[in-house]
């Protein structure tokens, strides 16, 4: 009878710890799992980086007021345990207790309001905060967010990662460089090799429970087909947009998995309005009605994308149905000789050292070349180009991608074509499209809200200052044994919960 009760006790044992072992310790999951992305970790500047793959560290090194959860398509508490709004111009948000920053600091009201105020006269953050006139600390656990106008988009606004929560207290004792690497999130940073890797490790302190996966690696693999490469021979456990081309290499593999997913990117070309001769609305208008979309889809996407007419994303809302450039070359050469250049001109189009921005500025210069624009390419690394072809910046054309249609219908628009946007790249000033969306923005009346959003639609195409190509499709190829995958968020992967389970 005892050596049964021992043997009972013991079986009980073996069972309670194999269980714990495989739900509550790390050593049942794979150590390290490596991440491939299309572009490169830029910076930890928090509330200035606008390329996606840095704002998809900073999801993880950080936290958020709101989460937006993927798989529900619903906006979630994150610092922020609820809000409300008290009036039109009054917001209210109860805020996470007991949560602290990776070096011990707690978490509290007055590091909403800092982050806030900074935000403000930061290029990242500030065209989410833009509405916001002040922040009012009302205890350590709540704040009020007085607005300057109604904004009927806030709380889309701040699951965007330039607004993530910053610490007040590191910032004034130790300057924004600690600052920028000291967050509440689920991962802290552990070393950044620029244009090699980020290497993140586990919060084990962390308010929502320590993930299985004990560390993150996040590699800079420029070119497609080697992030594929890595993928296939198991260097990289998850990859973003392998070449399109090779897909069927990821779906035909037993040890891979396909992911692919309708992107809220918009693949466009910017003009600049500020650089001759594109300060010509004839030759804009030319350039628009040289791009053959379905040629381009074709040779850059192998069908793996549909055509884009307008610079609102199709999901939207809001989306309106709005005249546009249509594929024309006699009419495109027609507008160059009457805006003077019947010959043609020299230019230059800036891309990132993407795959695919490479290869759109390819297809682009092929095109222009079939009305005399001579079109010289030039590749930067991600960091540079995002620099060069900011606001004020003196580049002629650049291929970029815009996916903010998923912060809500005024960050999408707001951001790229308000004069006092943060992504405004073109230097568009338009007094009437600055009105239209800032009336927009405080109608609570959805109905009147899509007549000003259809106005700034058809202005801003007619304008030909940023020509939309096409919607992308994410491709993601993961190892079969990863769990945990989320779809992204517009542009920004959600990776704190991957892990792989051991054998």
């Amino acid at each position: 009878m005892k050596k049964k009760l021992f043997a009972a006790i013991l079986s009980f044992t073996m069972v309670f710890l194999f269980t714990v072992d495989c739900f509550g310790q790390s050593e049942s999951y794979q150590k390290t799992i490596t991440i491939a992305p299309s572009l490169g970790f830029t910076s930890m500047d928090v509330q200035n980086d606008a390329s996606a793959t840095s704002k998809s560290v900073y999801l993880i090194v950080f936290d958020t007021l709101v989460k937006y959860d993927t798989k529900n398509g619903k906006y979630i508490p994150g610092l922020a345990e609820s809000w409300k709004q008290l009036s039109d111009t009054l917001w209210q948000f109860k805020l996470r207790k007991g949560v602290t920053f990776h070096d011990g600091s707690p978490f509290t009201a007055e590091d909403v309001k800092f982050t806030v105020d900074r935000g403000l006269t930061q290029s990242g953050a500030k065209g989410k905060f833009v509405s916001i006139k002040s922040v009012k600390v009302v205890d350590n656990s709540t704040v009020n967010f007085e607005l300057t106008a109604p904004d009927y988009d806030l709380v889309y606004k701040l699951c965007e990662p330039n607004t993530a929560i910053m610490c007040k207290k590191t910032f004034n004792e130790k300057g924004i460089e600690a600052a920028n690497k000291n967050g509440t999130g689920s991962y802290m940073y552990k070393e950044w090799v620029q244009g090699d890797h980020v290497t993140l490790v586990r919060n084990d302190k962390f308010w929502g429970g320590p993930k299985k996966t004990a560390e993150l690696v996040i590699r800079t693999i420029p070119e497609a087909s080697s992030r594929l490469i890595a993928l296939q021979t198991g260097e990289v456990d998850y990859c973003v947009d392998p070449p399109a081309v090779d897909l069927h290499y990821i779906a035909e593999d037993p040890k891979l998995v396909l992911w692919q997913i309708p992107s809220t990117n918009i693949r466009h070309i910017i003009l600049n309005l500020k650089v001759a001769p594109l300060d010509n609305i004839l030759v804009r208008q030319a350039v628009a009605h040289a791009i053959n979309r379905e040629n381009l889809i074709a040779m850059v996407y192998e069908g793996n994308a549909t055509p884009a007419v307008n610079v609102m994303h199709p999901n939207s809302e809001f989306y309106a149905q709005v005249p546009y450039y249509e594929y024309d070359l006699q009419k495109a050469k027609k507008l160059l000789a009457d805006a003077g250049y019947p010959k043609g001109f020299t230019t230059t189009i800036y891309s990132s050292s993407g795959t695919t921005q490479k290869a759109v500025a390819s297809v682009i210069q092929a095109q222009l070349a079939e009305i005399g624009i001579t079109v010289k390419i030039q590749s930067l690394e991600t960091a540079t180009f995002n620099m060069g072809v900011g606001h004020g910046g003196t580049y002629p054309i650049a291929v970029d991608g815009w996916g903010g249609y998923a912060i809500g219908p005024d960050y999408a628009l707001r951001s790229v074509f308000h004069s006092q946007g943060n992504v405004n790249r073109s230097n568009i000033e338009d007094k009437n499209i600055d009105k239209l969306i800032d009336d927009a923005l405080a109608m609570g009346n959805q109905e009147e809200r899509a007549k000003k959003y259809a106005e700034v639609q058809q202005l801003i195409m007619k304008n030909a200052n940023w020509l939309p190509l096409a919607v992308e499709q994410i491709n993601i190829g993961v190892k079969k044994s990863l769990s945990g995958f989320e779809p992204p968020h517009g542009l920004f992967h959600h990776w704190e919960n991957l892990y792989i389970t051991k054998k």
